[in-house]
């Protein structure tokens, strides 16, 4: 009988040992947890695993190791065992390791320690269920050629497009989880904190503010955990309702704009825009990167404009967002909308490469289409547009 294993791997004996116990209390007891202090036993008990003809779900690695570090034997085990998942903890957020555990280990998540318990078990959930799901899916895509060579091709076509977006998802869901929900927390917290502990102290417009943080904190949480549902299914549709798009961009750029201090931006909407049919989430999210992206960028500008439109035709209404930024040579455009591709370094301009990525799957899948043209030092045109639906 197969047994599935999941394998813990850190040189402190004291945090492996914690590191299991969390994972015993909390998952399936048909797992099997191992542990190992060193990259060299963790190879040793993989090899062994093998030779029983078990199966390895997910191997955590501490990223910080005496000899071989935690992503370098992520990246050797990748080769071992291609189906495991693997998840990099890290003390401190080191991207280059990071970085190097997606290119060369597939890296599923990253979480930072000390871990938070809920963040911990949620992302081990998630990697069996992922497990699971490739599995059976391999699993029924044999059956099914086995029954029918016709339909060859197309089990093929669609396996290779469910792992592309599996692959997408993942960078997606770990980017939203860990680069905005921790520090939005944090910033939840001691929101929380100093009204509890100094309200007596404080006067009526601090106390409103303080209050409307905490009230921006909840309704992100909203957004981020609906995301992350989102990230994680594949198949899910947009929940389509009536949006009132000026609104969504009046507002969006009102709350990205309690961030920015001395700039003179002039921000124009030509017209009213419409309402659309639409999931009010996924496209606000859209709004913000694209926005947040024109504001960044327009820094240098003694006075930026921004500029949104929306033409409609038969089918379409294609809303276009106009700045006079930074720009960027188009002969990098079709980078674009990958996932980590940027532009410019992060010390010139923060940011995740992510943002545009985001807001080509969203429009996807509305049925829309994105498209993005720039002129270095004159500025960056993005439009997208949504089917009209009754």
């Amino acid at each position: 009988m197969i047994r599935y294993k999941i394998l813990c791997v850190d040189d402190e004996e004291m945090m492996v040992d914690a590191l299991k116990l969390e994972l015993v209390n909390n998952i399936s007891s048909d797992i099997i947890i191992e542990t190992a202090t060193s990259a060299e036993e963790a190879l040793l008990i993989v090899k062994e695993t093998i030779k029983q003809k078990d199966h390895i779900i997910l191997v955590i690695s501490d990223q910080k190791m005496p000899g071989m570090t935690g992503e370098v034997l992520l990246a050797e085990l990748d080769k071992i065992i291609p189906d495991s998942l693997k998840i990099l903890l890290t003390g401190y957020t080191d991207l280059d390791a990071v970085q190097y555990a997606i290119n060369n280990a597939s890296l599923f998540r990253y979480i930072q320690k000390p871990w938070e318990q809920e963040d911990l078990i949620l992302t081990v959930n998630q990697a069996i269920d992922k497990f699971n799901t490739k599995r059976a899916l391999d699993e029924k895509t044999q059956q099914i050629m086995k029954m029918n060579e016709e339909l060859e091709e197309k089990v093929k076509e669609r396996t290779t497009q469910l792992r592309d977006a599996m692959k997408e998802l993942e960078a997606f869901s770990f980017t939203v989880s860990h680069d905005l929900k921790s520090p939005l927390r944090s910033i939840d917290y001691c929101a929380k904190y100093i009204l509890e502990d100094y309200a007596d102290e404080l006067n009526p417009e601090v106390k409103k503010m303080l209050t409307d943080i905490r009230s921006t904190c909840e309704n992100m949480f909203n957004l981020i955990n609906k995301l992350l549902l989102y990230s994680m299914t594949a198949k899910t549709l947009p929940e389509l309702a009536p949006v009132d798009t000026d609104q969504l961009f009046r507002n969006t750029y009102s709350e990205l704009m309690t961030s920015v201090e001395n700039r003179d931006i002039e921000f124009i909407i030509e017209e009213v825009l419409p309402v659309v049919k639409a999931d009010y989430i996924l496209l606000k999210q859209v709004v913000n990167n694209i926005l947040s992206n024109s504001i960044k960028f327009t820094r240098q500008k003694e006075k930026a404009v921004i500029t949104v439109k929306c033409e409609k035709d038969e089918n379409d209404y294609r809303f276009t967002i106009r700045d006079n930024g930074v720009g960027f040579d188009m002969k990098y455009a079709s980078k674009l909308f990958g996932i980590f591709q940027r532009m410019h370094t992060q010390n010139e301009y923060e940011g995740s490469g992510i943002g545009l990525a985001t807001v080509k799957k969203i429009i996807d899948k509305h049925g829309g289409q994105v498209n993005i043209s720039s002129v270095e030092n004159e500025g960056t045109v993005v439009s997208f547009s949504l089917p009209i639906r009754q």
